[in-house]
């Protein structure tokens, strides 16, 4: 399942973004939980951008969680470009 990057993400943004897990979106929106319930409504309701590794394994965008903390929350749907996971992966 391969989405498009929403056209608001700049692309020197996107490389200087970090993949993180549910369990550290967790802890920037200072919720505790276990599972990754939360990390997925919020990525459903557009407030934080998704990245699909694989049909399992889902990561978040850390400048889209910290946005959604500072009250900065543009809409934008999942992105998952296989390049672009790459790209974001090889400077990390």
């Amino acid at each position: 399942m391969v989405k498009t990057l929403p056209s608001n993400i700049s692309q020197s943004r996107l490389a200087t973004d970090r993949l993180i897990d549910f369990r550290e979106v967790g802890q920037l929106v200072g919720f505790r939980c276990k599972t990754s319930h939360t990390a997925r409504s919020l990525a459903e309701r557009g407030q934080i951008r998704a990245v699909y590794i694989n049909d399992r394994t889902i990561r978040y965008s850390e400048n889209s969680v910290l946005d959604l903390v500072a009250g900065r929350v543009a809409p934008a749907g999942p992105v998952a470009p296989a390049a672009k996971i790459a790209a974001i992966i090889a400077t990390t």
